[in-house]
Parts: C-alpha cells; sequence; structure tokens
C-alpha cells in the first residue's frame, strides 16, 4: 500500500480505527499542533483532557513514526472492513479520487458526471 492510500483510508475511514489506534492519533495530532517547545503547562493540560497520553502501548503505535503507523492502521482497517472501504478510482488512469464521492479525477483531469 503507497502513502497516498494510507492517507485516503485514514481520512474517510478513520471510523474503523481500534481505541488505540484513535487515541495514538490524538496524541500524535495535538504533538504536532504544540510544536517543539510546548509549554509545560500546556502539556499538563492536555494530558488531563486526554489529548496527550504516556500509555506505553499506545505510544509504541508512532514508535517508528507518523507515515508508519497511518500504513500500519490503514492496511488492518482495509484487511478487517475491506467490503465497507470503498477506494473510489479514476476509470480512466486507475489512481485515487480526491474523496470517494468525486466524479473527477485530479491526476488525469478525467470527468465521469
Amino acid at each position: 500500500m503507497d502513502q497516498e492510500t494510507a492517507h485516503y483510508i485514514m481520512r474517510y475511514f478513520s471510523s474503523f480505527m481500534t481505541d488505540k489506534e484513535s487515541k495514538a492519533w490524538k496524541h500524535w495530532s495535538t504533538s504536532f499542533k504544540m510544536g517543539e517547545n510546548p509549554k509545560p503547562v500546556r502539556i499538563k493540560l492536555s494530558l488531563e483532557r486526554g489529548w496527550l497520553t504516556e500509555d506505553p502501548e499506545i505510544l509504541s503505535l508512532l514508535k517508528d513514526g507518523y507515515d508508519q503507523f497511518e500504513l500500519n492502521t490503514a492496511k488492518r482497517i482495509l484487511d478487517e472492513n475491506g467490503d465497507s472501504v470503498f477506494l473510489n478510482s479514476c476509470p480512466n488512469c486507475g489512481r485515487l479520487t480526491r474523496t470517494p464521492i468525486a466524479k473527477q479525477c485530479r491526476h488525469c483531469g478525467n470527468d465521469w458526471h
């Protein structure tokens, strides 16, 4: 699976993430938004609100970086919920469209309205 497909699955089918995967995503997202040098009070508040976690099991999902987490999670979602995941591909070039309901290809410009 390529990164584009993994991103598409994570964006449009994130409801299939497990609780741990959701917490890992929330942790990564919050960390990313805080930047490189967050203030200690902000970290404390984020931990209290559940936006960050110190759970080693959840943090281990992110140990190889976000891209690998996205690939692993998307692969699991596709393996376990393949019948519910619709990969909307262009009938002309075969590449993924921007959304599951798109009718125009962003890669080749094909329009099938």
